[in-house]
């Protein structure tokens, strides 16, 4: 039978294969644990969360799309630029939409009046008494209304900056990229 390996129970990992594993893993004491909680939770924010994604997938897609074997150079290398266009532009978007969302809930929800408005902030957040409860809860409620404003706004965005910027951006990678590949014939 499976332990269970949930932290909430605080079980020690008795399976054979985690033992193994994590007893090889060198224990090191990490001494700059605030820099990394920050950057933790700026990363947890929507609109950054946005950005590393974006970077991802600028890092990979259109490599995938160039190296694709089932088609033409021709065709790869314009797949490849369009999705690289479309990363572009979407994740700009994205960033902004999202990291205007964000300051806006931020802004409109909060605890008490002196850091900011409370007019989005549900009764229940405002009457608990436990701040550190208040804080998480406040915390997972700015978020959540960030990213479900950013999602309503965003279906806007889409047809109206993504998809027509998208297509702009693409049109001239590919002419910068088809005018270079004529040079160079040209050159040779």
């Amino acid at each position: 039978m499976r332990t269970d390996l949930s932290v909430q129970n605080n079980t020690v990992f008795n399976g054979s294969f985690y033992d193994n594993f994590f007893k090889k893993l060198p224990a090191k004491e990490i001494k700059n644990s605030d820099t990394y909680n920050k950057l933790g939770h700026a990363l947890a924010s929507p609109h950054w969360n946005r950005l590393a994604l974006g970077a991802t997938a600028i890092t990979t897609q259109p490599a995938i799309d160039y190296f694709n074997p089932a088609v033409d150079r021709d065709t790869a290398n314009t797949s490849a630029l369009r999705t690289l266009a479309k990363i572009i532009v979407c994740t700009t978007v994205g960033f902004i939409v999202r990291g205007s969302c964000y300051k806006l809930a931020c802004k409109y929800i909060q605890a008490n009046t002196d850091k900011g408005i409370t007019a989005l902030t549900p009764k229940a957040i405002l009457k608990e008494t436990n701040l550190k409860k208040q804080a998480e809860m406040l915390k997972l409620h700015q978020n959540t209304v960030s990213t479900l404003s950013a999602l309503a706004v965003m279906m806007v965005t889409n047809f109206l900056l993504d998809a027509p910027f998208a297509t702009m951006l693409a049109n001239k990678f590919i002419d910068k990229y088809y005018a270079s590949q004529k040079e160079k014939r040209g050159a040779a």
